[in-house]
């Protein structure tokens, strides 16, 4: 009986690796997330977004495109992470990843927009606007704000900071 159960959940579980995932993605600085724990925002504190962010995003010393490509740097260098197509409109330029759970591979969707901050002292600036959901379930038991914190540190040692978060501004 304990087996039928598995081979079920397996089965389940396979169907996981079809969905749409374009469909879930958010815009990171519109999402209103609705009563659930299993999301993280993160973002600088020069943008306004619909959400409270959970998570300080540093100011980068680099333009928008620039800083997406450290960032895919980071996330393509996890486990279990895939790039798909950002699927929302943005006035900055977007990525879009999934990254699966290791036992039994649940999507989350992490949403990414760069912000173009401008000109500053130490010359162009921009920063991001990161949204990471759980595609399944009430709670992710930490593990959207985890992943933000992971990606941000390793963005911040990866990518010439400004002010912010990585800083101690």
């Amino acid at each position: 009986m304990r087996w039928i159960a598995i081979m079920a959940v397996t089965g389940a579980l396979a169907g996981c690796a079809g969905e749409d995932l374009g469909a879930v993605q958010a815009d990171p600085a519109k999402v209103t997330p609705a009563g659930s724990s299993n999301w993280a925002l993160g973002a600088p504190r020069e943008i306004t977004t619909a959400a409270t962010p959970t998570h300080e995003v540093a100011v980068f010393a680099t333009g928008p495109e620039e800083l997406l490509g450290y960032l895919d740097g980071v996330a393509m260098a996890e486990d279990r992470v895939e790039a798909i197509d950002a699927v929302w409109p943005a006035k900055g330029p977007t990525r879009a990843y999934v990254q699966r759970s290791a036992t039994f591979g649940f999507p989350d969707v992490i949403s990414v927009e760069a912000v173009d901050l401008g000109v500053g002292d130490a010359g162009q600036r921009s920063s991001l606007v990161i949204y990471s959901q759980a595609i399944y379930g009430s709670s992710d038991l930490g593990v959207n704000g985890e992943r933000i914190e992971r990606w941000l540190a390793k963005l911040s040692a990866a990518a010439p900071v400004v002010s912010g978060r990585g800083t101690g501004g």
